[in-house]
C-alpha cells in the first residue's frame, strides 16, 4: 500500500469504472448536475463548519444500486459498505472472516459455521438458508459475481448456522478468497426495495438518501464515522468537481485511464488488485520458437522504468505471474528484479538471433518484430512504445501495430503479430488457469506435447495454491512452458481529503475497508 499527497503527483484519473459513459453539458447544465455555481462564485466548504463534520460519498446515478448488479467501481465499493460476504480480503489476498465464525475443510469441501449472534440491518438472525438464496442471485445471469461460480460446484444448508460450499478443485486456503460474495436476507427487502444486508452500513431514505449505522453484530467498538451523506453524480465531470470542492471526502480512482490534477489538500492511497499485463510470443513464426527468446526480453526489459512511463508508477512490475502482494509470493522471497542486459543478450544468443554489427540477424536475415496493442488503452500503449525502444536497443527492427479492440482480438486469434499486449484480471483465488486459455494466449502452439505441458502445469500450479510446491518451482517451469513474459501487476486507488485520518488500503476485495473507524482530523 502506497499513500501520497496528490499535490506532489503530476496526474491522477479518478473515473470508478464509468468509462463505458461519455456526458457532456453546458456550465449551465452542469451547475444543475451538482447542485452548485460557477467555482469562482462558490465558497468554500471548508469555510462552512457544518461541512466540516459532513462525510460525503458518491454513487452512480445511471446504474440501478443492487450488490449483485452494480458493475460500475463507484457503486460496488459503496455497496460493499451495507452488503458483507462470509469473507473479505486482506491486502496480502489471505481471507479475513466477516460473516464466518469458524470454518473445516472436508475433501473439496469447506463447511462454515456462521458467526454467533450477527443480524442482519432489520434484527432478523443470519441463517444458513439466507446464504444459499444469497449464492443462488450472485450465480445468476447477469450477476457481476458470477465467474466466482467457475469454482464452486455446489452449496448447501448444512443446518440454521452451517453453510457448505463444494469446490471443483481440492480444497486450498485460497478458495475462501471466492467466498466475499454478498449475504442478503432471503426473499425480503426493505420499505424502499433495497435488499436487506448485514454490514456496517443499511441505506437509509428517512432524511434523504445517506448510509446510516448498522448494528449486525459484525464490528464492534465505537464508531467514527455514524451517518455517510450519500451524492449522485452522473458522470467523471461531476465526480471530479465534487471532490474537488470539498463534497466528497473520498473517491475511488482507476488510474488507467488517463490524468487529471485534483486538489493539494488530499491524498492518494493505492490498493492492490489482479489485474495482470503481460506480452504473448507468436511461437508458430521459428525464429521467435525458442524459449530463448522469450527469456531475453524477460532479462532485457526495465520493469521499474517501464511501469513509471507507462502507469506513472501505479502498477508493481514483475518478472513472475505471480501477484507479488500475495502473501505466498512474499513468503517465497523472489528476486525484485532480475534484469541483465548481459544475460539478455546471451539468451537472443541462445536463441539463434545473433548479433551482426548492430542489428539481430536470424539465418542471416534481420528480425522484424511486430508488436500489437490495443490503441484505446493509453498505458499499454505507452508500455508499447517502450517496449519497442528497449528491443530496437538489443539489435531488432520493430513495428508498433496499434489497432482497435475488435482489430485487436480478430489479430490476436490469427496470429497477425509476432508479440502481443494483453491484460487478464485473475481470479482472487490467485489461480493462473486464465492464462492456459487458448483465446488469451495464442501463440500458435496445438502440439500434443505442449497440451501435456499445460496439464502438467495445472497441476503444479494446483499444489502451489495447497502450500504443497513452492512458488519459485512453479515459476521456472512456466518460464520454460508458457510464452508469456509478465509485465505488471494494476493498482487501484483511494483518492481521500487531507482532513480524514484512518487506516486506508488494508484491503484488496474493499476500498473503504475500516472506513468506520475513520474521523476527520
Amino acid at each position: 500500500m502506497i499513500r501520497v499527497p496528490l499535490a506532489l503527483l503530476l496526474a491522477a484519473t479518478l473515473l470508478c469504472g464509468l468509462c463505458g459513459c461519455s456526458f457532456f453539458y453546458s456550465e449551465e447544465e452542469l451547475s444543475q448536475i451538482l447542485g452548485a455555481s460557477d467555482p469562482d462564485d462558490t465558497e468554500n466548504p471548508s469555510e462552512d463548519p457544518a461541512m466540516d463534520r459532513m462525510f460525503s460519498l458518491s454513487y452512480y446515478t445511471e446504474e440501478e444500486l443492487d450488490p449483485y448488479t452494480s458493475s460500475s467501481r463507484t457503486n460496488s465499493e459503496l455497496l460493499r459498505l451495507c452488503y458483507s460476504g462470509l469473507f473479505a480480503l486482506s491486502s496480502e489476498y489471505e481471507a479475513i472472516p466477516v460473516m464466518a465464525g469458524s470454518y473445516e475443510a472436508d475433501g473439496n469441501s469447506v463447511l462454515i459455521r456462521l458467526k454467533e449472534g450477527i443480524r442482519f440491518s432489520d434484527g432478523a438472525l443470519v441463517t444458513a438458508e439466507d446464504c444459499r438464496a444469497s449464492y443462488d442471485r450472485a450465480k445468476a445471469k447477469g450477476s457481476v459475481w458470477r465467474e466466482a461460480f467457475s469454482y464452486i460446484r455446489s452449496y448447501e444448508v448444512v443446518d440454521s448456522q452451517t453453510f457448505r460450499v463444494t469446490f471443483y478443485n481440492a480444497f486450498s486456503p485460497t478458495q475462501l478468497n471466492l467466498l466475499t460474495v454478498p449475504v442478503v436476507r432471503a426473499d425480503m427487502s426493505d420499505l424502499a426495495g433495497y435488499p436487506i444486508g448485514c454490514g456496517r452500513y443499511r441505506i437509509s431514505t428517512a432524511n434523504g438518501f445517506d448510509l446510516v449505522r448498522a448494528d449486525c453484530g459484525i464490528l464492534s467498538g465505537e464508531y467514527g464515522i455514524e451517518a455517510i451523506s450519500l451524492l449522485g453524480i452522473a458522470d467523471r465531470e461531476a465526480l471530479i468537481y465534487n471532490f474537488n470542492y470539498g463534497r466528497l471526502q473520498a473517491v475511488c480512482a482507476d488510474l488507467s485511464l488517463g490524468t487529471d490534477e485534483y486538489r493539494s489538500d488530499s491524498e492518494l492511497v493505492t490498493v492492490p488488485t489482479n489485474r495482470f499485463t503481460f506480452l504473448v510470443v507468436n511461437k508458430s513464426r521459428p525464429e521467435l520458437a525458442n524459449v530463448n527468446f522469450s527469456k531475453g526480453i524477460t532479462y532485457l526489459l526495465d520493469r521499474s522504468a517501464l511501469v513509471e512511463e507507462a502507469c506513472s508508477s501505479f502498477a508493481t512490475p514483475v518478472w513472475y505471474p505471480y501477484n507479488p502482494d500475495w502473501k505466498t509470493v512474499k513468503q517465497a522471497g523472489f528476486n525484485p528484479d532480475i534484469r541483465s542486459t548481459v544475460a539478455a543478450a546471451e539468451a537472443f544468443d541462445a536463441a539463434g538471433l545473433l548479433m551482426e554489427d548492430t542489428v539481430r540477424m536470424y539465418n542471416k536475415a534481420p528480425v522484424t518484430l511486430r508488436i500489437l496493442v490495443n490503441r484505446e488503452n493509453a498505458s499499454r500503449v505507452k508500455a508499447a512504445e517502450y517496449i519497442a525502444t528497449a528491443l530496437q536497443g538489443a539489435g531488432f527492427t520493430v513495428e508498433l501495430v496499434q489497432a482497435t479492440w475488435d482489430e485487436y482480438r480478430t489479430a490476436v486469434r490469427t496470429l497477425d503479430f509476432d508479440l502481443y499486449l494483453g491484460e487478464v484480471n485473475l481470479p482472487s483465488n490467485m489461480d493462473l488457469s486464465a492464462l492456459y486459455d487458448y483465446d488469451l494466449c495464442n501463440a500458435g502452439l496445438q502440439s500434443f506435447e505442449y497440451q501435456n505441458q499445460l496439464a502438467s502445469l495445472r497441476a503444479m500450479g494446483a499444489e502451489v495454491l495447497a502450500g504443497e510446491v513452492d512458488p519459485r518451482t512453479f515459476v521456472s517451469e512456466f518460464q520454460n512452458v508458457l510464452p508469456f513474459i509478465p509485465l505488471y501487476y494494476s493498482l487501484d486507488a483511494l483518492a481521500v481529503s487531507m482532513d480524514v485520518v484512518g487506516t486506508f488500503g488494508a484491503s484488496a476485495s474493499e476500498l473503504y475497508w475500516d472506513i468506520e473507524h475513520w474521523s476527520f482530523s
